[in-house]
């Protein structure tokens, strides 16, 4: 019941409530009514009992004093048949007892109803007097059924015209509030579109002074969102500009640092140079090598949250292919079996989507290991684990990355190798390029040891 109470929305609580407090309040003001009632039928019925006792011995003193019994008997039939006498016996002093009793009514009213209120039958007696002489006693028990009866019938009744307030209470209520209320569903709509990134999404002042100044902070939350979200794009913009700027200023001194270390490694080259200089020219020409590629990385990595070109549906076998066609070298030289799976469409860009099959793919490939042939899966799953995301997985049987580093992998310039090879900039730009279609990337163990990256792209078809 809890469960189901929390799952209705608050215009059928509001009215569930009010009903239920409504029904209970008659119910309990009806039923003191009816106690009440009861109350008063049993002082009426004891009263007539008093009465009937005290008159009805002095009607049949003439009877009883001749011992005229068939008379007797038909008087007593002619005094059941009235209202609230339900049976009558006469005691003669001889010993003879005449009796007589009325058809019960029937019973209309539960017997609930009944033992609750104390609708009982009563009894009394009295002393058949005359002239000083006691001829006999009388017995006389009223019955209080059509006390019971009319009370219930009555309650009935009100319980009939209870419903109906309750009923019109309840549709006045829902009408006033479905009215009074939609603002609130606008309100809702105009948050979803702001979600929705509709940053201009504006509403109109209706409704109660409450719901009017709440749709008024809905707007100033709403005008301030847009002005920090086009501040934060215009300071993205110009950060993005500088970063461009500065990596492509920075290629240019790293391309002429190996530039001139090979033409120095040149001229040289007929001299005999000691260990030193030799090592210490390799390590200039290194450097510069390595300088080029992170600055080159970096460039990727900025250019990895635009689309290159329309963003459409690509066609994922057909970039992989390609991919694989490029890293066909590296594949040989590390024997690795790949293994594909049959690939959706997805809505990216093909120059990023081939950005990112080669990054995985490179990636999985510094994995080998010498003790056994390094074999790499790719495959799609649908769905994802959000709707219109397809899911994919490049799994590998490599080294393996332990869990406190998969997350830590994702990061600009984070390497779990020392062996030189690699910026530590491919899975950031892998993240950067799946989280800019709203998709994810996260990474998991494999059944005996290695590692698999899944990541999420919309569905080709999907808006």
């Amino acid at each position: 019941m809890n469960a189901v109470w929390k799952r209705l929305p608050f215009l059928a609580r509001l009215l569930v409530t009010a009903s239920i407090a409504l029904l209970v309040a008659g119910s309990a003001m009806l039923l003191v009514s009816a106690r009440q009632e009861a109350r008063d039928a049993r002082a009426d019925l004891a009263a007539e009992l008093a009465n009937e006792l005290e008159t009805l011995p002095a009607s049949l003193a003439e009877v009883v004093v001749i011992g005229d019994f068939a008379t007797l008997q038909q008087s007593l039939d002619r005094f059941v048949v009235r209202r609230h006498v339900l049976r009558a016996e006469y005691h003669d002093q001889t010993g003879a007892t005449l009796r007589s009793q009325d058809a019960a009514l029937p019973s209309l009213s539960p017997r609930w109803f009944v033992d609750a209120l104390e609708f009982r039958n009563i009894s009394g007696r009295t002393q058949v007097n005359v002239g000083g002489r006691i001829y006999g006693e009388l017995n006389l028990t009223m019955t209080a059924r059509d006390q019971a009866n009319r009370a219930w019938k009555r309650l009935l009744h009100h319980l009939s015209i209870l419903l109906l307030a309750v009923s019109l209470d309840f549709l006045g209520i829902w009408l006033v509030l479905r009215n009074g209320l939609a603002p609130l569903k606008h309100l809702e709509q105009g948050a979803d579109a702001l979600a929705r990134g509709h940053l201009d999404t504006r509403l109109e002042s209706e409704g109660s002074p409450e719901l009017r100044h709440l749709i008024a902070v809905f707007n100033r939350m709403a005008e301030a969102t847009q002005h920090a979200q086009e501040n934060l794009a215009r300071s993205n913009a110009e950060l993005q500009r500088f970063a461009e700027v500065a990596a492509h200023h920075l290629q240019e001194p790293a391309r002429r640092l190996n530039s001139y270390a090979q033409r120095l490694r040149g001229t040289l080259s007929h001299q005999q140079l000691d260990e030193d200089s030799r090592a210490s020219l390799e390590f200039i020409q290194q450097q510069a090598k390595r300088q080029q590629s992170l600055v080159r990385d970096v460039q990727r990595y900025l250019a990895a949250g635009q689309a290159r070109g329309e963003l459409g549906e690509s066609d994922s076998d057909a970039v992989l292919r390609g991919v694989l066609a490029s890293l066909g070298d590296r594949i040989e030289q590390t024997g690795a079996r790949i293994s594909v799976a049959p690939l959706p469409r997805v809505e990216l860009d093909p120059p990023r989507l081939t950005e990112l099959f080669t990054q995985l793919l490179e990636n999985a490939l510094r994995q080998s290991r010498a003790d056994r042939p390094l074999e790499i899966t790719l495959r799609s799953e649908l769905p994802g684990q959000r709707k219109g995301m397809t899911r994919f997985q490049i799994s590998d049987n490599g080294g393996g990355i332990a869990p406190e580093y998969r997350e830590r992998v994702f990061r600009v310039f984070e390497r779990l190798s020392s062996n030189g090879e690699g910026t530590g900039v491919g899975l950031a730009i892998v993240r950067r390029t799946v989280e800019s279609v709203g998709g994810r990337v996260w990474i998991e163990e494999t059944p005996g040891d290695g590692c698999a990256v899944n990541f999420e792209l919309p569905t080709g078809g999907s808006t």
